[in-house]
């Protein structure tokens, strides 16, 4: 009983040191190799050209969503990691949909409705780098499913696992 549970620990230990970021990927690699490198999927975006890209969302209470995106070839063509002020900056009010949004950032960590005001909200945790401080970007959507605003505040995860489902 001793092994078995010896060997269970090394197990876990080795899944543990899975590399969520892909670090040690380089371009090329097959779907194989990114699967035991980073683990499945959460959602596997099919793209225009045959190609796929693969989510690695980190939420609720990761501060990371990376995107590996694969050729038609099935092989790794780049990982990016998605929740930072670039990718904020091409969400435009009035013009992206709740599906670009979801196709850029990945899952959120926290979904909201505010009835009063019919204002879905998706929250993303990310650590900025520049500032080495954690925010929540929000995204507003109107009813029709557009983004209607943005919004950026100070983190406080007591705010994200506080187990209530933000709606009034």
């Amino acid at each position: 009983m001793r092994k078995i549970c010896i060997a269970f620990g090394l197990c876990l230990a080795l899944a543990a040191c899975a590399s969520y970021d892909g670090a040690g990927l380089r371009p090329g690699a097959s779907g194989d190799e990114i699967r035991a490198a980073m683990g499945e999927p959460g959602t596997i975006w099919r793209e225009a050209d045959g190609g796929a890209t693969w989510e690695y969302a980190h939420g609720p209470q990761g501060l990371e969503t990376y995107m590996a995106r694969l050729g038609s070839d099935g092989r790794l063509r780049e990982i990016r990691q998605v929740l930072n002020t670039e990718t904020f900056a091409s969400i435009r009010p009035g013009t992206t949909t709740r599906d670009e949004v979801r196709r850029l950032l990945g899952a959120p960590a926290r979904e909201l409705y505010f009835e009063r005001r019919d204002d879905h909200v998706w929250d993303y945790r990310y650590f900025d780098v520049a500032s080495r401080y954690e925010y929540a970007f929000s995204v507003h959507f109107n009813p029709r499913g557009v983004v209607s605003g943005t919004e950026t505040t100070p983190d406080d995860p007591r705010y994200f696992s506080s187990g209530s489902n933000g709606l009034n």
